[in-house]
């Protein structure tokens, strides 16, 4: 029997082969494919090369995700990655928990600010600019304005004084 896999089902047949749960008759075959397409090899290299980096490893099982990776899930998160990137990211965050985890947060965080974003936005109704500009525009200089009341407020507290002083020696 002679099979030859297709592109699309060596695509749907990496996961498996990565992780070493490919059937021996189904693993031929993928072999076989693998080395006559180059595009395919390429896929499984860089996946390869991926899962090496960021796959589950038991001795950076605790450890932290380095800067490079938090710079992927987060060009991830906003779209900013093109189809190959994006199904990496998306391998690697359900074979690595801490990458896992750390997109989970990076949504909770996003979710976050768009809604303390939303609730600013829906209190800031009142446009102080506008009344500003609409009492320039009427005639009435907003300095002069605000200038003049507080000089009515200073004659008024001196004159007060003076009564004041006036009161006590009489």
């Amino acid at each position: 029997m002679n099979i030859q896999f297709t592109c699309n089902q060596v695509e749907s047949l990496i996961g498996y082969f990565i992780e070493g749960k490919l059937a021996p008759s189904l693993l031929e075959f993928f072999n076989q494919h693998i080395k006559k397409c180059p595009k395919c090899r390429k896929k499984v290299e860089q996946i390869q090369k991926v899962m090496a980096k960021y796959g589950p490893n038991p001795d950076k099982s605790k450890s932290k995700p380095d800067k490079e990776l938090i710079g992927s899930l987060s060009a991830y998160m906003d779209n900013e990655l093109d189809t190959g990137e994006n199904v990496k990211i998306k391998k690697m965050t359900i074979l690595n928990p801490n990458a896992r985890e750390k997109l989970e947060s990076m949504y909770k965080f996003k979710r976050l600010l768009h809604n303390a974003y939303e609730k600013t936005k829906n209190d800031t109704k009142f446009d102080y600019s506008k009344s500003i500009i609409a009492s320039i525009n009427e005639g009435q200089s907003y300095t002069t304005t605000y200038f003049r009341n507080i000089i009515i407020l200073f004659v008024l507290i001196i004159i007060a004084v003076i009564t004041g002083l006036i009161y006590l020696y009489l």
